[in-house]
């Protein structure tokens, strides 16, 4: 194989890598007589990713240019290795003039050479993994419900969700889209923010539901595909059936370029749901009724207080004539004390701040001084004789 693609195509091809990158660790590349394939899945196999690059893309096209047979290119690279031969996708089309992608038979590497400006060249050579391709059988034609739409509404939509969110769900039905996050377990479903955003069919460039469903799948795969839409501004066209079966997400411009991205759907667990609904509500309820009966102990106490305070004020009234008088002079205090607290505008005021000035500096306030008093040598006498 070998082929050639002009500067501003290098740009798209480069954004291509990193998206699949954000797939899959391994980047599956096979040549046929009209296109190149680029593929991935992640490590779980619940995400697929696969880009077509037509004939035209590329400025020259030669699928079969070392083999003697009638067979193309089938190999497996490194993603990594790949990721270093279009760094920066951003500026790429501003630096590289020519992208030229070869297979040399005699070391087994795949070569991308870029021809930069002023004459600069750099060449990577990438060691093949193996001579094999990969093929993801899933349906994206026969299938009821088909969704097309602008990627910045599906951004702009789970833009309102939180970065640890691992998974989505859609609920779909002719009348509205609803996307809403999802927790594996009762306890991130106590703890997460759920967040739901409900968009109507009117939004939409294209909205046919032949089935209402609902269908969960990961965060990651669907950040990533919109991030690729949105680099190469095209809309994002959903198909799926129900849950269980593969959503198949398509991106394409109709001549060069087109992508599906598949990813796994499952059914929220709604019995988990349900379960830590009502474990969230009856903790709700047990904190309730325990702090209703600590209120209650404490007006029970309160009152217990009040009543024996007064038993306690009722003991006076009968106090025999033998206690002695200091007693009595005690209980005369406390009572002057109480009767100082309930009024506490009889209160003296504080001493001024000439009294306090007057105590401290006592010695500045003489009328005379007598230096005889301070004992030691005079080391800086006074250099006025009055």
């Amino acid at each position: 194989m070998k082929c050639h693609v002009p500067g501003p195509n290098v740009k798209v091809l480069a954004r291509t890598v990193h998206a699949l990158a954000r797939f899959g660790d391994e980047l599956y590349l096979e040549s046929l007589p009209d296109c190149i394939l680029l593929r991935t899945l992640n490590a779980s196999e619940s995400a697929y990713a696969m880009v077509k690059l037509n004939k035209n893309f590329f400025s020259h096209f030669n699928y079969n240019y070392y083999s003697i047979e009638n067979d193309g290119l089938k190999c497996k690279i490194s993603m990594k290795s790949a990721l270093n031969a279009f760094k920066s996708p951003a500026h790429m089309d501003k630096q590289v003039e020519n992208l030229e992608i070869k297979l040399d038979p005699h070391s087994s590497k795949l070569i991308f050479q870029l021809k930069c400006k002023h004459g600069i060249v750099k060449t990577h050579y990438v060691s093949i993994l193996d001579c094999k391709a990969m093929q993801a059988i899933y349906t994206k034609d026969l299938v009821p419900n088909r969704i097309t739409s602008s990627q910045r509404l599906f951004s702009e939509a789970i833009g309102n969700f939180q970065c640890s969110d691992d998974q989505v769900t859609l609920e779909v039905t002719s009348e509205s889209l609803i996307i809403k996050n999802f927790g594996d377990t009762p306890t991130d479903l106590s703890r997460i923010i759920r967040s739901q955003v409900t968009i109507k069919p009117f939004e939409f460039s294209s909205y046919t539901i032949g089935t209402d469903t609902n269908i969960t799948f990961t965060m990651k795969e669907f950040r990533a595909l919109l991030g690729f839409a949105e680099g190469l501004n095209l809309p994002v066209q959903l198909h799926f059936e129900i849950t269980g079966k593969p959503a198949v997400f398509i991106v394409h411009n109709g001549t060069t370029i087109e992508a599906h991205f598949v990813l796994a759907t499952s059914k929220p667990d709604i019995a988990t749901q349900y379960t830590s609904q009502q474990t969230t509500n009856s903790e709700r309820k047990r904190k309730d009724d325990s702090n209703d009966n600590n209120i209650s102990a404490k007006k029970a106490h309160l009152e217990d207080l009040s009543n024996q305070f007064q038993e306690d004020s009722n003991l006076f009234n009968y106090i025999p004539n033998n206690i002695s008088q200091n007693v009595i002079e005690n209980i005369n205090n406390l009572e002057k004390a109480d009767s100082m607290d309930t009024n506490r505008d009889n209160i003296p005021a504080s001493p001024t701040s000439k009294m306090k000035i007057a105590s401290v500096f006592k010695r500045c306030f003489e009328s005379t001084f007598d230096p005889r008093i301070i004992h030691g040598v005079v080391l800086a006498e006074n250099s006025d004789s009055d």
